[in-house]
C-alpha cells in the first residue's frame, strides 16, 4: 500500500505483483522504469563494530549459550560469548571436540545465536573435513573467529 501510495505521488505506476518482499537487513529500490527489486543493505562500520564486540565479549541472551556436554553429557560448560567459546574450546577434550564438531553444532551457534552467517559458513567447511584432527579443526575455527571479531590476547 506504502509502494502504491509512493509511485502515485512520483507518477509512476506499479506493475500487479511487482513488489518483491523485503526481508529484515533489505531495502526495496525502485526507478520509473524499472520494476522494483531487493538490495542487501551492508551496515556501516561503527553497527560492524559494535555487533563484533557484542558477541565477542558481551552476554548473548539466555538459552543462546554453547554448553559443552561431550557424547556422554557428562560435561557442562557453557559459553555466553566467543571469548568465552574459545577459552572453553582450548580447554575440552578432543572427544568432546570433535562430538560437537560432527554434529554440526559449532556453525549452528554461530548462525543461530552469534547471528554470523559468515562464520557459520567457514564453521561448515571446518565441521565437514573429515581429515582435520580435533586440533587442527580448533585451530581452524579460532582463526575464523579471530579474523572476524577482536577477541583478548
Amino acid at each position: 500500500a506504502k509502494l502504491r501510495a509512493f509511485g502515485a505521488a512520483a507518477g509512476w505506476i506499479l506493475p500487479e505483483d511487482a513488489a518483491p518482499p523485503v526481508n529484515r537487513g533489505e531495502a526495496l529500490i525502485w526507478s520509473k522504469n524499472e520494476k522494483p527489486w531487493r538490495a542487501r543493505i551492508i551496515p556501516g562500520r561503527a553497527e560492524r563494530l559494535r555487533h563484533a564486540r557484542k558477541y565477542a565479549a558481551g552476554e548473548i541472551g539466555p538459552g543462546m549459550e554453547f554448553c559443552f556436554r561431550g557424547p556422554e553429557g557428562k560435561l557442562n560448560l557453557r559459553a555466553t560469548n566467543l571469548i568465552t567459546f574459545v577459552q572453553l574450546a582450548a580447554g575440552v577434550d578432543p572427544e568432546t571436540w570433535s562430538y560437537h564438531l560432527r554434529r554440526g553444532e559449532y556453525s549452528r551457534w554461530f548462525r543461530d545465536a552469534i547471528r554470523s552467517e559468515e562464520l557459520a559458513l567457514e564453521a561448515e567447511r571446518i565441521e565437514k573435513d573429515r581429515k582435520l584432527s580435533p586440533a587442527e579443526s580448533l585451530a581452524r575455527i579460532r582463526r575464523a573467529i579471530e579474523s572476524r571479531f577482536t577477541l583478548p590476547g
